[in-house]
């Protein structure tokens, strides 16, 4: 299963080496793009495409260029949205004398002038990291200062690596974390994200960023513990935008890390195998056009590119929206090495059979067109 427009596609978004600007250019006047915006929109790779074409000097297609360009207004706009919270939140905090560290895409946006396309993604909120023992008193202000809970006050609430989360009047949610991830001490975390920190001029101030090492780290461990959610090229652009700058990376350490039981599936609540670690973190390398070490290189052959053409070919078809979001959802699945999706008989026995059902046919389907490719 190839398609000349996905290989043209990863060709062009690859961040360092691979074809010449003459030669991407040619490709881009002989390729048929149908269907190709709608891909890299459903991607998160607009801005990221947008650019390399702009560096490129690539000229394309009027209703190509079109799409593109609706596409990079409506995410650039949220991002300075999410941008505009970030530093009102941040501003009353300091004001309180309560400390706080910017983490995830956040943290990426602020260090875009060390890693340029480290904010060629879109955000969905703010991520704060506190002390733990400040966690309660900061949240408790934000909510003394016209936040609320974004969830029913009546709701359960069980995560303990962040406070609930808080939505003003503006619509962009603030989560105010304790730790990085349900494996990691608020301590440890705290460490990892202010030790050996980057300073950065962010929206005219001096900030602290956590450098190379535990940017990718981040990224790495929140995309894999995501599962087949984690399997899209804005995932992958986390991570590539900082190993396409060659910066000092603590490798043994990643490895450490990768060797361990630190990455917690988010669905299964179980340590994640190295292996599927280890695929993702070289699919993103890829992206960026670099090589990591021999000992991070998986065992397991993976190819973006196969994922890529399947989604094309999915995405535009009338299947109907059940059978659609099947055949994308166990595609990620399978190239996350997950098993079939979970099987929920609480949701009544029926239904949970149907679900199992589908789920298989589809694995299925996916797993023949890959082999033919």
């Amino acid at each position: 299963m190839t398609n000349a427009a996905v290989d043209l596609l990863l060709d062009t978004l690859r961040l360092r080496g691979g074809l010449s600007d003459d030669e991407v250019q040619a490709r881009w006047n002989a390729t048929e793009l149908r269907d190709l915006a709608r891909l890299v929109v459903f991607e998160g790779a607009d801005v990221w495409l947008s650019r390399r074409l702009r560096q490129r000097g690539v000229i394309v297609p009027a209703a190509f260029r079109e799409q593109l360009k609706a596409a990079v207004r409506e995410t650039t706009v949220l991002n300075m949205r999410i941008d505009a919270q970030a530093v009102a939140v941040i501003s009353r905090l300091t004001a309180a004398a309560i400390p706080c560290a910017l983490i995830k895409g956040q943290a990426r946006r602020a260090a875009a002038s060390l890693y340029p396309f480290a904010d060629a993604r879109p955000v969905s909120d703010v991520d704060l990291l506190l002390p733990e023992s400040q966690a309660d008193e900061a949240w408790t202000l934000l909510c003394r200062n016209g936040f609320r809970r974004i969830y029913d006050d009546t709701d359960e609430w069980s995560a303990d690596h962040h406070r609930p989360v808080l939505i003003d009047d503006s619509g962009v949610a603030v989560e105010l974390h304790t730790t990085t991830s349900m494996s990691v001490s608020p301590a440890e975390a705290w460490r990892r994200a202010t030790d050996n920190a980057d300073v950065v001029l962010w929206t005219g101030v001096p900030t602290s960023v956590p450098n190379a090492t535990e940017l990718i780290w981040q990224a790495l461990s929140h995309g894999v513990a995501d599962g087949g959610r984690g399997y899209f090229l804005k995932t992958f652009l986390s991570i590539a935008a900082i190993l396409s700058e060659s910066p000092p990376i603590d490798w043994a350490l990643i490895h450490a890390r990768v060797s361990s039981t630190e990455v917690i599936d988010n669905e299964s609540q179980r340590p994640v195998a190295p292996e599927r670690i280890l695929r993702f973190l070289f699919l993103a390398s890829s992206l960026a056009g670099t090589e990591i070490p021999r000992a991070l290189l998986p065992d397991t052959s993976v190819d973006l590119r196969t994922l890529l053409a399947w989604r094309l070919r999915v995405l535009p078809a009338r299947f109907g929206r059940a059978i659609t979001e099947r055949l994308l959802e166990e595609s990620l699945r399978a190239e996350a090495l997950m098993p079939m999706t979970a099987w929920t008989p609480r949701r009544g026995l029926l239904r949970a059979l149907r679900r199992r059902s589908s789920s298989a046919i589809a694995r299925l389907v996916y797993v023949a067109a890959r082999a033919a490719r």
